[in-house]
């Protein structure tokens, strides 16, 4: 049969945090959170065996990702709904009946097979705690998908009138770079530093503000055949769409730079795990955007039934390695200390949108064939 899910594509973000948030999912969230601290309150536990964590957290992430791919079907998507129950008690652990099963039959399998070797286990850990590269590198690649999808559905990025670009629109790009770098340095080395009573020294951040708008300049002039093409087709739309990309990557990329900064040349304060739970959110939001507005016609099973579905699989995936490196830092001291891994995390994150600037900025060719 059908998946029941005729013209049931996520139209927006605020379209997808709606459904993200919707109370008929809630539960996913909550054994998502629930899960993540019982996981991280277990690795502290048996800090020198972390492979049990990461176990479970790959087999919770590879559940979700089956029920992602399966979920469209209406025989598989009920069960995964509160309001498909009455009780309150039924509400909240009915649609957990089927991941928690599919994560105890998967974990359960490899516990019962590969995983009575500690060597395994090690090598289990140290395999989804470097995972962090890759979800540092695909956090960068799903916000500028997810920037340049959005900007692109703006009414103001479709004006056709005519308009010849200036090296003015170079230059607003460069004032952006200089003013927002100037302000996430003040916020983060003064600001944050007081509020925390932490120490933070002036040099440093003014050699951070140096380093990253010298960065995003160089970036910035690399791309800027993109931003004062010799193309004189330009439109309104496109002075809209360049400069709405880009002064939002061009934030985007001096904030994490500061994150990568504080991590790597300053002490850590209790404020940078909260930026990094927000981080979770927008990347796992960014993440969903991006999967089910690329290729919409090709990649039919993300939609908005399956997209809580897909979310709490990069959930448990992202948490899963952060945690499991938590533990390795303890009984593998060549890894550094988790705050600085976190911080080369950042350098990476950076980096992608850096070298996407040009991409992200350029005029789509296909983009009119979806126009409502």
């Amino acid at each position: 049969m059908g998946s029941g899910n005729k013209g049931s594509a996520i139209e927006s973000p605020w379209d997808l945090v709606k459904i993200l948030l919707s109370p008929k999912t809630l539960p996913h969230v909550f054994l998502l959170i629930f899960g993540t601290g019982s996981l991280f309150a277990l690795i502290s536990t048996i800090n020198n065996d972390p492979g049990y964590a990461a176990i479970i957290f790959t087999s919770a992430m590879i559940s979700y990702i089956i029920l992602g791919m399966i979920g469209n079907r209406s025989s598989i998507n009920k069960w995964l709904h509160a309001d498909r129950y009455s009780a309150f008690l039924t509400r909240i652990l009915g649609p957990l009946i089927l991941p928690l099963f599919l994560m105890t039959i998967i974990s359960a399998i490899i516990f019962l097979t590969i995983a009575g070797d500690k060597n395994i286990r090690d090598i289990w850990a140290v395999s989804l705690a470097s995972l962090f590269i890759f979800w540092s590198i695909g956090q960068g690649l799903a916000l500028k998908a997810s920037i340049r999808d959005l900007v692109l559905r703006t009414k103001s990025s479709k004006k056709s009138e005519m308009k010849n670009p200036t090296n003015w629109d170079f230059r607003r790009l460069v004032l952006g770079a200089f003013i927002f770098t100037a302000i996430i340095g003040f916020f983060r080395g003064v600001l944050i530093g007081n509020i925390t009573e932490t120490d933070s020294e002036l040099l440093s951040w003014m050699i951070y503000y140096i380093v990253c708008f010298c960065l995003i300049v160089i970036f910035l002039q690399i791309a800027k055949d993109g931003i004062v093409p010799l193309d004189t087709s330009w439109t309104k739309g496109d002075r809209s769409r360049v400069h709405r990309t880009g002064q939002l990557l061009i934030l985007l990329i001096a904030w994490h730079l500061s994150s990568a900064w504080s991590r790597l040349f300053e002490s850590g304060n209790s404020a940078m795990l909260l930026e990094e739970v927000i981080l979770v959110i927008i990347t796992v939001l960014s993440a969903v955007w991006a999967m089910s507005n690329r290729n919409r016609s090709s990649i039919r099973f993300i939609s908005k039934d399956t997209a809580i579905l897909w979310a709490i699989a990069f959930g448990f995936g992202y948490a899963g390695s952060i945690t499991v490196m938590s533990g390795l830092t303890e009984s593998l001291p060549i890894l550094g200390d988790v705050s600085q891994t976190l911080g080369i995390g950042h350098v990476l994150t950076a980096i992608t949108l850096l070298l996407g600037l040009k991409g992200a900025i350029s005029r789509p060719t296909e983009y009119n064939s979806e126009e409502e």
